[in-house]
């Protein structure tokens, strides 16, 4: 079987109830920052386990040299929504990048990975959540990003690299 997941796992997602709370651990306790703080990410489709919804959270993310840490505030179902729910504390996902979500898709279910939910953005980007397990304890995001949106995690990630503790959080 060819492999279409062009990198290895890139992301470690946790899901919380409190961004500022979560970006304070993570800077003063973790050493781990800035934080890039995105406005609520509304796709311009997606899904929701198969409803047809787009899925809407807020979301900052950080380098810690070449992981990626990004941290969730769910806003309405979704499975970031039911991990918390279920007192879900720590890894939500965990992330790899691909360059063709079919192909990516294909592979994940052949290997037994089931599909939660997914979301594309309006330049494009894909994103895909599967559970790697059938108690959905492992959950791996497909991320299908354009360039514009590679050239932004490139710029957070040169930030993480001469982050110097003081300031926590960018805006956009």
């Amino acid at each position: 079987m060819t492999h279409t997941i062009r990198t290895p796992l890139n992301q470690t997602a946790f899901v919380t109830e409190d961004m500022e709370a979560a970006i304070d651990f993570w800077t003063g306790t973790m050493g781990v920052g800035p934080f890039f703080v995105f406005p609520p990410l509304e796709p311009v489709k997606g899904d929701y386990r198969g409803d047809g919804k787009p899925v809407s959270h807020r979301a900052a993310i950080a380098y810690s040299g070449d992981l990626i840490v990004e941290l969730i505030v769910p806003e309405g179902p979704s499975i970031f929504q039911e991990f918390l729910d279920r007192g879900g504390k720590g890894v939500q996902h965990l992330a790899a990048f691909a360059d063709d979500m079919t192909a990516a898709r294909a592979e994940i279910e052949a290997k037994g990975g089931k599909r939660l939910q997914g979301s594309t953005f309006p330049d494009g980007s894909e994103v895909a959540y599967f559970a790697m397990t059938p108690d959905e304890s492992i959950v791996l995001e497909i991320a299908v990003l354009k360039p514009e949106s590679l050239a932004l995690f490139d710029a957070i990630k040169a930030a993480g690299a001469v982050w110097d503790g003081r300031q926590r959080t960018i805006s956009f």
